[in-house]
């Protein structure tokens, strides 16, 4: 009779040391990969090529195909670990196999130190499948694995958008010169990403802004100041923040303002805002250029929702791009560009910054708060001249000008 209070006894103990011994296994001390978040124009250049390539040849149905290099599809695995997870990764492309590693810091207690995982990927006649799966000195067995992965691909097709994705995808081919991804596109899933990419509280902030840009619109003139029309949105934002979230209304209003100076409708990204008050065209200026406007808010976007490297990689991508087809390389663009990138950053940095923000917006604007001063910035320079003149981007003479433009931004009333 008293060996089944025992038994009992044993198994509620024995539970949780096993799970003990699981985390001692699974977490360790140290990260097995460690590495920091380089942009280079070039990484933008080549995403840039593949997004080109689809939206120019691809029609709905076709089977189309996607070559991503073996350093992209590397140096996007560590992008997407860092962004989401403050940690890193490291993807190593073989014949028909792939192998993922990444390291994520834990914070909680007390759950604390570093989650290692090493996953095997290999190629089949369709999608990869999961060979193997390693979680710091543990190894799960194929059998979990097999039971896990349904899961989770269950999980993201939840998601409107990797629904979307999963749904597109037919075959990735795995070799030491990249991933070949092919792919078949349905042109109807388009308005379905959209609608699942700005959740609705998003959507209900960004209809206010909307709504008081209209209205104001309708008073501007034709050309009209980035410091006019960025004010009455902050004093909204500011009066919203009282009982809600100061970033997230900064956010609306600087993604409203963005779409408006760039003369793009807001139903590329919420399709329901084909329904919503139209602001009134104006060109939008900057001390007096409205490219100045455009890449301020734009580079201000990016720092707002996204990541300040990418904000900055793709401002300098730009102008490398405009120095070979375009107006050519112009240092005064990047002053606007590393000004609106403060700005957004500022803007989300935590609730004392953002509401900071609003306070000196809010109070009202001149040209010289937001954009440095340019005058004496070298622009318009083709590739040949910024390379005799400048060395190229990592070159002593490009990063002194670089840190003369800091130096400026860094002195914006805005900013303090």
């Amino acid at each position: 009779m008293h060996k089944l209070p025992l038994a009992i006894i044993g198994l509620l103990c024995g539970v949780p040391l096993a799970l003990i011994a699981i985390l001692f296994l699974a977490i360790e001390n140290h990260p097995s990969i460690e590495r920091q978040i380089v942009f280079t124009p070039e990484h933008i250049e080549r995403a840039k090529q593949i997004v080109d390539a689809h939206r120019h040849w691809v029609r709905p149905g076709m089977l189309a195909a996607a070559k991503v290099m073996p350093e992209d599809a590397d140096f996007a695995a560590n992008y997407l670990a860092n962004r989401f997870g403050k940690g890193s990764a490291h993807v190593t492309l073989a014949d028909r196999n792939a192998i993922i590693r990444v390291s994520l810091p834990l914070h909680g207690f007390p759950l604390s130190g570093y989650l290692n995982l090493q996953a095997t990927l290999v190629e089949t006649a369709t999608l990869p499948q999961l060979q193997s799966l390693h979680v710091g000195k543990l190894s799960l067995p194929d059998a979990l694995t097999d039971m896990l992965v349904p899961q989770f691909v269950q999980w993201l097709r939840r998601s409107p958008e990797y629904r979307t994705g999963f749904d597109a995808l037919r075959l990735v081919k795995m070799s030491p010169d990249g991933l070949s991804i092919f792919y078949r596109w349905d042109n109807g899933l388009h308005h379905e990403v959209r609608a699942s990419v700005i959740d609705k509280h998003e959507r209900k902030r960004l209809l206010r802004y909307q709504s008081l840009l209209a209205a104001n619109s309708k008073l501007y003139e034709p050309v009209v100041s980035l410091a006019q029309i960025l004010p009455p949105l902050v004093r909204l934002a500011r009066e919203r923040s009282i009982n809600g979230d100061a970033l997230a209304e900064n956010r609306a209003a600087i993604l409203v303002a963005t779409f408006y100076v760039l003369g793009i409708s807001l139903e590329q990204i919420v399709p329901e805002a084909v329904g919503w008050p139209h602001p009134k065209l104006q060109s939008v200026t900057l001390d007096g250029r409205d490219d100045f406007a455009k890449h301020f808010m734009v580079s201000a976007t990016i720092s707002a929702y996204a990541d300040t490297a990418l904000s900055d990689a793709i401002g300098l991508y730009k102008e490398i791009d405009d120095s070979r087809f375009g107006s050519g390389f112009s240092f005064n663009d990047i002053a606007a560009d590393r000004a609106g990138t403060k700005f957004g950053e500022k803007a989300v940095a935590n609730e004392v910054s953002a509401k900071q923000l609003q306070q000196r917006v809010a109070s009202g604007l001149k040209d010289s708060d937001l954009m440095p001063v340019w005058s004496d910035l070298p622009e318009f320079m083709a590739e040949a001249e910024f390379k005799r003149r400048f060395g190229g981007i990592d070159a002593p003479a490009y990063r002194n000008m670089m840190r003369q433009i800091e130096k400026r931004v860094a002195v914006l009333h805005v900013l303090h």
